[in-house]
């Protein structure tokens, strides 16, 4: 062979364990039960997702079809279900002080309220709330860097809202139409 001229006896030992380790990995990986993460799947191809304007909605709207691969449509007649975002609310609140007075750390919290209906109206997953907070320390010194650290909290805390209610919805399983009487 090619190699055997050009590697030395414990050289071209050690590439081949190393090759052999290399074409084992694959095997070992899948044998732990380690998988790609896959795409959520609804029990609707098509939803009306509709709501309160705003950048939860926005992100709503694409990670729905980017994930799931379901589709986004403007009728509700030719959806399968809607999913209406009721509501999304932030807030910041202020849990430590310093001896001075002035605020050392806030609670940062942002709640989204969705629910999922059928076309003709019936609810299929209830009003839910989900909540996501988070804690960010705070100096007047660094006003400007606290805001821009407090906008990137409130956007990691949204996608894990969208995160949550893909989740719920994904789990969600629709009633089964009741068999006809003999």
């Amino acid at each position: 062979m090619w190699w055997s001229d050009a590697l030395p006896g414990s050289r071209r030992r050690s590439w081949l364990r190393g090759l052999g380790a290399a074409a084992l990995l694959p095997l070992l990986l899948g044998g732990c039960g380690f998988h790609l993460r896959e795409s959520t799947r609804l029990a609707y191809d098509t939803l009306v997702v509709r709501g309160q304007q705003g950048p939860l909605l926005s992100l709503l709207r694409r990670d729905v079809v980017a994930v799931t691969g379901s589709r986004i449509v403007s009728d509700p007649k030719q959806a399968q279900a809607v999913l209406t975002l009721l509501q999304e609310t932030t807030s910041q609140t202020p849990t430590a002080y310093n001896a001075d007075g002035t605020v050392a750390q806030y609670e940062l919290r942002d709640t989204a309220r969705f629910e999922l209906t059928a076309p003709d109206g019936a609810v299929l997953i209830g009003p839910t709330t989900i909540t996501r907070s988070s804690r960010m320390s705070y100096s007047t010194a660094a006003t400007l860097a606290k805001a821009s650290e407090a906008d990137m909290l409130y956007a990691g805390m949204r996608q894990s809202l969208v995160n949550r209610m893909l989740f719920q919805l994904g789990n969600f399983r629709p009633p089964a139409a009741a068999a006809p009487a003999r």
